[in-house]
């Protein structure tokens, strides 16, 4: 299994391990918001996921955010976007347990920050505003 502790003591990242095999911990965007960053690993697997994304939407925004994150998906390099078991909006990303190494979890890292910084308060106004569209997604 892989040494999560260190990869994140190797980042600078603080964290917290509120269960074997489950590390938390939180960052913030340019625009200050904070996020809360799970890390798991299970089996052969390490999981990550920031979740939520972004706050719970109206059920009527669900159809036109929804289409707007597969849209993503196929933009995104290393992550994407999920409903967790909540329905909540999840960014992740995956990686074999047996190949993750420091250079692979800080790319990660990198990436689920770098997106985390530039979709959120894209996604969030287009949940919250109806007639809003976002030019980060593509047709």
């Amino acid at each position: 299994m892989p040494d999560i502790a260190a990869f994140f003591d190797r980042c600078g990242w603080a964290y917290a391990m509120p269960e074997a095999n489950l590390w938390h911990s939180t960052f913030f965007t340019e625009n200050e918001d904070e996020f809360d960053l799970y890390v798991m690993v299970v089996e052969d697997w390490v999981h990550f996921a920031v979740t939520p994304f972004i706050p719970p939407i109206p059920a009527a925004q669900t159809p036109r955010l929804y289409a707007a994150l597969l849209k993503l998906n196929q933009q995104l390099h290393s992550v994407r976007f999920a409903l967790d078991g909540d329905n909540d909006v999840t960014l992740i990303a995956d990686a074999a347990a047996q190949s993750l190494d420091a250079a692979t979890f800080t790319h990660t890292l990198e990436a689920i920050v770098f997106y985390t910084d530039r979709l959120a308060t894209e996604l969030w106004r287009m949940a919250d505003e109806p007639t809003y569209f976002s030019p980060l997604v593509q047709e």
